[in-house]
């Protein structure tokens, strides 16, 4: 199961494991009527709960982060804009030129978050300037 290969790839790195905090993410998403079924059938949820209770048994810690901007915001300059997403995988700063992969981006911007929560102890996020 994903649940168990993310918390031994943290274990065995000594790592820590920064999760979005999407809590009321299908009340907060507007998405296409076709589209509708197929969202609502991703276990965001239950993936988080997974993760938390392995991670926990093996000492790995969980940080969840707000997920705002965390795919807008370029993790090399930090500059946020809705139109650094070029489309669904790509994304392109646009005041620096920095181009990566969507996903990637994001994840980079996720754990950084979860870095910052480690060192300062409370929830951090982006806000767009």
């Amino acid at each position: 199961m994903i649940s168990k290969r993310i918390v031994d790839e943290a274990k065995r790195t000594g790592s820590a494991i920064a999760l979005e905090d999407l809590t009321g993410i299908r009340r907060r998403q507007r998405v296409r009527k076709s589209q509708r079924s197929r969202f609502s059938g991703w276990a965001f949820h239950q993936l988080r709960q997974f993760i938390i209770y392995k991670a926990k048994l093996a000492g790995v810690p969980v940080f969840l982060v707000p997920p705002a901007y965390t795919s807008q915001r370029c993790h090399k300059c930090g500059h946020i804009e809705k139109a650094n997403r070029k489309t669904q995988s790509e994304f392109v700063c646009c005041s620096c030129g920095h181009g990566d992969h969507a996903d990637k981006n994001a994840a980079l911007n996720i754990a950084e978050l979860g870095c910052s929560q480690s060192a300062h102890g409370r929830v951090v996020g982006f806000i767009r300037q």
